[in-house]
């Protein structure tokens, strides 16, 4: 669900999850694609689904939906060793219901991050931004806010495009009916 990423070693690497054992890990591969190698998993409490983006220093940094127990909150996982193996889940600040998280590196050391800003439902959806490689988060803005319960905004995916914006989609439910939205904006809109 989430996109391939490239690192900068040329490894490429595929987040990948088990529903069934609620568990997070990467395939990788250092020979573009002819083999493939398991990571170790991501131990933690519910963490699947994993958006993982690449530091400057070659730290890699996995966020993902809680499928565990309250708090539900953005569970977040660091890997040294380019997705061999990874530090144990832990929860951010971010409300999260058990929803698809994504998040991409826009340029300049700021980063993105989309969810459902919420502990139940998925009513609502956020865009983050953090200037410093996600160590810190500086401002988010609502992208969709319904104060019906039965609107559902999910499984995002984002993306920075060859023309420098932000690129996401993701579906959205409501009592109207279903699609699938896609909208592109600047980093400048975030913070306004």
């Amino acid at each position: 669900r989430t996109p391939i990423l490239t690192l900068k070693s040329g490894r490429i690497l595929i987040p990948l999850y088990s529903d069934g054992f609620n568990v997070s890990l990467a395939a990788y591969s250092d020979d573009k694609g002819a083999t493939w190698t398991a990571s170790k998993p991501i131990v933690g409490l519910g963490n699947i689904q994993p958006a993982i983006v690449e530091r400057e220093d070659g730290t890699l940094m996995a966020y993902m939906r809680d499928n565990g127990v309250e708090p539900k909150r953005i569970i977040e996982a660091s890997s040294k060793d380019g997705g061999e193996t990874w530090s144990i889940g832990t929860d951010m600040e971010f409300k999260n219901s058990g929803g698809s998280v994504s998040a991409c590196a826009v340029g300049g050391g700021r980063w993105v991050l989309v969810y459902n800003d919420a502990e139940q439902g998925r009513h609502n959806l956020a865009i983050s931004l953090s200037e410093d490689e996600g160590k810190t988060w500086t401002a988010k803005k609502m992208l969709e806010n319904s104060d019906n319960k039965d609107s559902s905004f999910g499984y995002p995916t984002v993306m920075l495009g060859a023309d420098d914006n932000i690129h996401l989609s993701y579906t959205l439910n409501t009592p109207e009916g279903k699609t699938i939205k896609y909208s592109t904006f600047t980093v400048a809109s975030i913070k306004n």
